[in-house]
């Protein structure tokens, strides 16, 4: 099999040469290009990846790191950063992290290996650590963020209820330290007492890695409400599992709504009335911000990083 040293004796060029022709990067003679890929035919000589990297300095990977807890990222964020990093003559490494160790483990990996990394529903701070963007998580740079806007999220979806008559409302989010669920409680506080109405600390409940807990430790209080507004389609399924147990229907005793709208909520029975949000639209903008990254020029993000999203009505609410 052949190696570069054989291709750059045969092209009469250096190693680093023929490796910059291989890797397509510029500043190479033409005489010297047109002989290493000749002498590379001659010789059906294959790139090494990992060779090429060390002579470039370009690892040609960019990693992704997706928080397991959000399933319907692999179906909706992946596909659309895949098809761009390809456009882009990129590759994607890929690891999965939910708790800040695996989190930080797998940022330190990635980094170490790759040009960028791209976190998405990440919930650490990345400001030590150059070339990583955020993707609809903690937007610890708004330079090197782009996320929805959860406030409006959470203030659309409670008008909308207040609209059906609600006036007891329960919230579900992850975790009130994490900013996207900070973002949502203020948006669920805006809506309340635009209508002065109290605000229940009670009806606010954080899954915390267990949902299931959560939701029956609000079925089983003594607090009323009569419609429930969670971040996540799977906290909807969850909710409405647990719902029938107890024998409260969905709409009829409580009404449900969430600020996702993945495949999963047009599944449930009840579909679910939903916030939506443009995943494509939101790879698009953090595709943008990698290229320039990647160029070394300065980021130029759009007026607002932050993308609305829409209403989309369902069967998961009734009127009061």
């Amino acid at each position: 099999m052949a190696t570069i040293t054989d291709v750059s004796r045969l092209a009469n060029v250096s190693k680093a040469t023929v490796s910059r022709v291989m890797s397509g990067s510029r500043g190479v003679r033409e005489d010297s290009r047109l002989a290493v890929l000749k002498a590379a035919q001659e010789l059906n000589y294959s790139p090494n990846v990992a060779a090429q990297n060390l002579a470039t300095q370009s690892s040609h990977y960019v990693g992704v790191v997706l928080n397991t807890s959000d399933a319907a990222s692999v179906t909706s964020y992946l596909p659309a950063i895949s098809r761009k990093l390809k456009a882009m003559n990129k590759l994607m490494l890929v690891q999965f992290a939910e708790s800040v160790d695996e989190q930080q483990h797998a940022l330190f990996e990635l980094n170490s290996q790759c040009e960028a990394v791209i976190m998405i529903n990440g919930t650490i701070n990345t400001s030590a650590f150059e070339n990583v963007l955020h993707m609809d998580g903690m937007l610890t740079d708004v330079q090197t963020s782009v996320g929805f806007d959860y406030q409006f999220a959470a203030e659309s979806a409670c008008r909308y209820l207040l609209g059906k008559g609600h006036r007891k409302i329960a919230l579900l989010v992850d975790d009130l330290t994490q900013a996207n669920c900070s973002e949502l409680l203020n948006g669920y506080k805006n809506a309340i007492q635009n209508l002065s109405l109290p605000y229940d600390r009670r009806l606010v409940i954080e899954a915390k890695q267990n949902p299931e807990q959560s939701l029956l430790g609000l079925i089983n209080s003594f607090t009323q409400y009569s419609a429930i507004v969670v971040k996540r389609d799977s906290y909807a399924a969850e909710a409405m599992r647990l719902m029938r147990q107890f024998n409260i229907q969905v709409p009829e005793d409580v009404s449900v709504i969430s600020l996702e709208d993945s495949p999963l909520a047009q599944q449930l029975n009840p579909t679910v009335t939903c916030i939506s949000h443009s995943s494509h639209q939101l790879a698009q903008v953090c595709m943008e911000n990698l290229e320039q990254m990647l160029e070394k020029t300065s980021l130029k993000m759009k007026d607002s990083p932050l993308i609305s999203g829409r209403l989309v009505c369902r069967e998961s609410v009734a009127d009061l």
